[in-house]
Protein backbone atom coordinates (compact mmCIF):
# COMPACT_ATOMS: atom_id res chain seq x y z
CA UNK A 1 0.00 0.00 0.00
CA UNK A 2 2.86 2.50 0.50
CA UNK A 3 4.70 1.75 -2.28
CA UNK A 4 1.64 2.32 -4.40
CA UNK A 5 1.29 5.23 -2.05
CA UNK A 6 4.42 6.32 -3.24
CA UNK A 7 3.97 6.12 -6.76
CA UNK A 8 0.62 7.57 -7.17
CA UNK A 9 2.40 10.73 -5.63
CA UNK A 10 4.94 10.54 -7.84
CA UNK A 11 2.92 10.22 -11.00
CA UNK A 12 1.24 13.21 -9.51
CA UNK A 13 4.16 15.43 -9.28
CA UNK A 14 5.02 14.53 -12.59
CA UNK A 15 1.65 15.52 -13.87
CA UNK A 16 1.95 19.00 -11.91
CA UNK A 17 5.57 19.26 -13.57
CA UNK A 18 4.14 18.63 -17.30
CA UNK A 19 1.25 21.15 -16.82
CA UNK A 20 3.86 23.42 -15.44
CA UNK A 21 5.91 23.37 -18.20
CA UNK A 22 3.14 23.08 -20.85
CA UNK A 23 1.63 26.69 -19.16
CA UNK A 24 4.69 27.97 -19.69
CA UNK A 25 5.39 27.23 -23.17
CA UNK A 26 2.22 28.81 -23.79
CA UNK A 27 2.95 31.99 -21.99
CA UNK A 28 6.08 32.09 -24.56
CA UNK A 29 4.40 31.33 -27.23
CA UNK A 30 1.56 33.92 -26.53
CA UNK A 31 4.20 36.32 -25.97
CA UNK A 32 5.92 35.87 -29.64
CA UNK A 33 2.82 35.62 -31.37
CA UNK A 34 2.18 39.45 -29.70
CA UNK A 35 5.60 40.28 -31.25
CA UNK A 36 4.71 38.94 -34.78
CA UNK A 37 1.32 41.46 -34.46
CA UNK A 38 3.62 44.21 -33.67
CA UNK A 39 6.34 43.39 -36.09
CA UNK A 40 4.95 46.05 -38.75
CA UNK A 41 5.31 49.31 -36.11
CA UNK A 42 8.86 48.04 -35.14
CA UNK A 43 9.92 47.51 -38.53
CA UNK A 44 9.16 51.66 -38.89
CA UNK A 45 10.48 53.18 -36.20
CA UNK A 46 13.72 51.51 -37.10
CA UNK A 47 13.50 52.00 -40.69
CA UNK A 48 13.04 55.57 -40.01
CA UNK A 49 16.25 56.20 -38.26
CA UNK A 50 18.15 53.62 -40.62
CA UNK A 51 17.34 56.16 -43.56
CA UNK A 52 18.29 59.57 -41.43
CA UNK A 53 21.09 57.55 -40.81
CA UNK A 54 22.25 57.41 -44.10
CA UNK A 55 21.22 60.77 -45.25
CA UNK A 56 23.76 61.83 -42.09
CA UNK A 57 26.42 59.83 -43.22
CA UNK A 58 26.46 60.99 -46.92
CA UNK A 59 26.33 64.58 -45.65
CA UNK A 60 28.78 64.25 -43.39
CA UNK A 61 31.68 62.76 -46.44
CA UNK A 62 30.29 65.52 -48.89
CA UNK A 63 31.02 68.14 -45.44
CA UNK A 64 34.44 66.80 -44.76
CA UNK A 65 35.81 67.08 -48.61
CA UNK A 66 34.89 70.60 -48.31
CA UNK A 67 36.96 70.42 -45.16
CA UNK A 68 33.45 71.35 -43.17
CA UNK A 69 34.80 69.57 -40.15
CA UNK A 70 32.07 71.19 -37.72
CA UNK A 71 29.17 71.02 -40.03
CA UNK A 72 30.13 67.37 -40.51
CA UNK A 73 30.54 66.65 -36.77
CA UNK A 74 26.81 67.81 -35.97
CA UNK A 75 25.84 65.09 -38.82
CA UNK A 76 28.11 62.58 -36.99
CA UNK A 77 26.44 63.55 -33.65
CA UNK A 78 22.78 63.57 -35.12
CA UNK A 79 23.83 59.66 -36.18
CA UNK A 80 24.82 59.00 -32.67
CA UNK A 81 21.47 60.01 -31.30
CA UNK A 82 19.93 58.13 -33.78
CA UNK A 83 21.58 54.56 -32.69
CA UNK A 84 21.09 54.98 -29.74
CA UNK A 85 17.25 55.13 -30.01
CA UNK A 86 17.67 51.88 -32.34
CA UNK A 87 19.68 50.22 -29.66
CA UNK A 88 16.74 51.26 -26.76
CA UNK A 89 14.23 49.63 -29.04
CA UNK A 90 16.21 46.69 -29.40
CA UNK A 91 16.88 46.65 -26.00
CA UNK A 92 13.17 46.60 -24.95
CA UNK A 93 12.50 44.09 -27.43
CA UNK A 94 15.23 41.22 -25.96
CA UNK A 95 13.95 41.96 -22.69
CA UNK A 96 10.38 41.44 -23.64
CA UNK A 97 11.16 38.27 -25.93
CA UNK A 98 13.31 36.51 -23.11
CA UNK A 99 11.63 33.64 -21.31
CA UNK A 100 11.41 34.82 -17.37
CA UNK A 101 10.88 32.62 -14.39
CA UNK A 102 7.59 34.23 -13.45
CA UNK A 103 8.56 34.80 -9.94
CA UNK A 104 6.72 37.06 -8.48
CA UNK A 105 8.77 40.33 -6.74
CA UNK A 106 8.27 44.27 -6.40
CA UNK A 107 8.57 45.76 -9.51
CA UNK A 108 7.08 49.48 -10.36
CA UNK A 109 3.63 49.53 -12.16
CA UNK A 110 4.36 52.67 -13.86
CA UNK A 111 7.75 51.16 -15.63
CA UNK A 112 5.67 48.18 -17.19
CA UNK A 113 3.12 50.71 -18.26
CA UNK A 114 5.23 52.95 -20.22
CA UNK A 115 7.34 49.70 -21.46
CA UNK A 116 3.97 48.00 -23.03
CA UNK A 117 3.73 51.73 -24.41
CA UNK A 118 6.97 51.63 -26.21
CA UNK A 119 6.74 48.35 -27.26
CA UNK A 120 2.96 48.94 -28.84
CA UNK A 121 4.49 52.58 -30.09
CA UNK A 122 1.09 53.96 -29.56
CA UNK A 123 0.10 57.77 -30.59
CA UNK A 124 0.35 59.49 -27.59
CA UNK A 125 -2.35 61.88 -28.07
CA UNK A 126 -4.46 58.35 -27.93
CA UNK A 127 -3.80 57.54 -24.31
CA UNK A 128 -4.63 59.50 -20.68
CA UNK A 129 -3.15 57.90 -18.15
CA UNK A 130 -4.39 58.88 -14.84
CA UNK A 131 -1.64 57.55 -11.89
CA UNK A 132 -1.09 59.04 -8.61
CA UNK A 133 1.89 60.71 -8.14
CA UNK A 134 3.68 58.46 -5.74
CA UNK A 135 5.42 55.31 -7.38
CA UNK A 136 3.23 52.41 -7.18
CA UNK A 137 4.93 48.77 -6.37
CA UNK A 138 3.40 45.79 -7.14
CA UNK A 139 4.01 41.72 -6.96
CA UNK A 140 4.79 40.23 -10.29
CA UNK A 141 7.49 39.71 -12.91
CA UNK A 142 7.96 42.52 -15.01
CA UNK A 143 8.15 40.81 -18.21
CA UNK A 144 5.24 38.86 -17.82
CA UNK A 145 3.35 42.19 -16.41
CA UNK A 146 4.25 43.87 -19.12
CA UNK A 147 2.95 41.23 -21.79
CA UNK A 148 -0.31 41.38 -20.12
CA UNK A 149 -0.05 45.28 -20.59
CA UNK A 150 0.66 44.58 -24.06
CA UNK A 151 -2.50 42.13 -24.71
CA UNK A 152 -4.67 44.40 -22.94
CA UNK A 153 -3.59 48.21 -24.29
CA UNK A 154 -2.79 46.30 -27.96
CA UNK A 155 -6.33 44.81 -27.64
CA UNK A 156 -7.92 48.45 -26.80
CA UNK A 157 -5.62 49.86 -29.76
CA UNK A 158 -7.35 47.89 -32.37
CA UNK A 159 -10.76 48.12 -30.97
CA UNK A 160 -10.24 51.96 -31.70
CA UNK A 161 -9.98 51.56 -35.45
CA UNK A 162 -12.37 53.65 -37.36
CA UNK A 163 -13.53 55.18 -34.08
CA UNK A 164 -13.78 58.76 -34.36
CA UNK A 165 -12.62 59.88 -30.89
CA UNK A 166 -9.98 57.27 -30.21
CA UNK A 167 -8.83 56.85 -26.53
CA UNK A 168 -7.04 54.79 -24.48
CA UNK A 169 -7.48 55.21 -20.45
CA UNK A 170 -5.66 54.08 -18.10
CA UNK A 171 -6.06 54.84 -14.37
CA UNK A 172 -4.51 53.16 -11.44
CA UNK A 173 -5.48 53.32 -7.37
CA UNK A 174 -4.24 51.86 -4.48
CA UNK A 175 -4.96 50.52 -0.87
CA UNK A 176 -2.41 49.12 1.72
CA UNK A 177 -3.27 45.58 0.36
CA UNK A 178 -3.64 45.94 -3.63
CA UNK A 179 -3.16 47.99 -6.52
CA UNK A 180 -5.73 48.54 -9.21
CA UNK A 181 -5.22 48.92 -12.65
CA UNK A 182 -7.92 49.83 -15.31
CA UNK A 183 -8.01 50.34 -18.76
CA UNK A 184 -10.65 51.67 -21.04
CA UNK A 185 -11.17 52.11 -24.06
CA UNK A 186 -13.77 54.22 -26.09
CA UNK A 187 -14.84 51.77 -28.73
CA UNK A 188 -17.43 50.03 -29.33
CA UNK A 189 -17.23 47.45 -26.31
CA UNK A 190 -17.84 43.90 -25.86
CA UNK A 191 -21.06 42.05 -26.73
CA UNK A 192 -23.07 41.28 -23.81
CA UNK A 193 -23.07 37.49 -24.54
CA UNK A 194 -19.25 37.41 -24.91
CA UNK A 195 -18.62 39.03 -21.62
CA UNK A 196 -18.06 35.64 -20.01
CA UNK A 197 -16.38 33.64 -22.54
CA UNK A 198 -13.50 36.61 -22.97
CA UNK A 199 -10.82 34.60 -21.14
CA UNK A 200 -11.83 31.28 -22.31
CA UNK A 201 -8.88 29.63 -24.07
CA UNK A 202 -9.27 30.27 -28.24
CA UNK A 203 -12.06 32.53 -27.97
CA UNK A 204 -11.43 35.56 -30.10
CA UNK A 205 -14.07 38.05 -32.21
CA UNK A 206 -10.88 38.82 -34.57
CA UNK A 207 -10.90 37.48 -37.78
CA UNK A 208 -8.83 34.77 -38.52
CA UNK A 209 -5.10 35.42 -38.86
CA UNK A 210 -5.54 38.53 -36.14
CA UNK A 211 -4.30 36.60 -33.11
CA UNK A 212 -4.22 33.41 -31.08
CA UNK A 213 -7.21 33.71 -28.99
CA UNK A 214 -4.60 33.21 -26.57
CA UNK A 215 -3.97 36.19 -24.94
CA UNK A 216 -6.66 36.87 -22.42
CA UNK A 217 -7.07 33.57 -21.18
CA UNK A 218 -3.17 33.90 -21.00
CA UNK A 219 -3.16 36.96 -19.42
CA UNK A 220 -6.15 35.87 -16.67
CA UNK A 221 -3.85 32.99 -15.80
CA UNK A 222 -0.53 35.32 -15.42
CA UNK A 223 -2.17 37.69 -13.42
CA UNK A 224 -3.86 35.03 -11.00
CA UNK A 225 -0.40 33.70 -10.62
CA UNK A 226 0.66 36.88 -9.17
CA UNK A 227 -2.69 36.55 -6.47
CA UNK A 228 -4.48 39.07 -8.32
CA UNK A 229 -7.35 39.51 -10.84
CA UNK A 230 -8.23 40.31 -13.92
CA UNK A 231 -11.73 41.45 -15.15
CA UNK A 232 -13.92 42.24 -18.04
CA UNK A 233 -16.80 44.87 -18.38
CA UNK A 234 -18.46 47.56 -20.11
CA UNK A 235 -17.54 50.97 -19.17
CA UNK A 236 -21.07 52.79 -18.13
CA UNK A 237 -20.12 55.02 -21.37
CA UNK A 238 -19.38 53.19 -23.33
CA UNK A 239 -16.31 50.80 -24.59
CA UNK A 240 -14.23 48.06 -22.84
CA UNK A 241 -13.37 47.96 -19.44
CA UNK A 242 -10.86 45.75 -18.23
CA UNK A 243 -9.45 45.92 -14.16
CA UNK A 244 -6.18 44.29 -13.13
CA UNK A 245 -5.74 43.89 -9.49
CA UNK A 246 -2.37 43.36 -7.99
CA UNK A 247 -0.92 42.82 -4.41
CA UNK A 248 1.11 45.53 -3.27
CA UNK A 249 4.35 45.94 -2.64
CA UNK A 250 6.12 47.85 0.14
CA UNK A 251 9.64 46.18 0.14
CA UNK A 252 11.86 48.01 -1.69
CA UNK A 253 14.46 45.57 -1.41
CA UNK A 254 13.37 43.85 -4.07
CA UNK A 255 12.63 46.08 -6.20
CA UNK A 256 13.57 44.68 -10.13
CA UNK A 257 12.51 47.56 -12.07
Amino acid sequence: TNSLLVRENGEHRETEEALRRTQEELIQAAKLAALGQMSAGINHELNQPLAAIRTYADNARLLLEKKRGDEARWNLEQIGQLTGRMAQIITQLKAFARKSSGQAVTVSLPAAIDGALTLLRIDSDQVVRDLPPEELFVLADMVRLEQVLVNLIGNAQQALEGCPNPRIELHAEATDEAVTLTVRDTGPGITPEHLDQVFDPFFSTKEVGQGLGLGLSISYRIIDGFGGSLRAANHADGGALFTVRLPRAHDLQEKSA
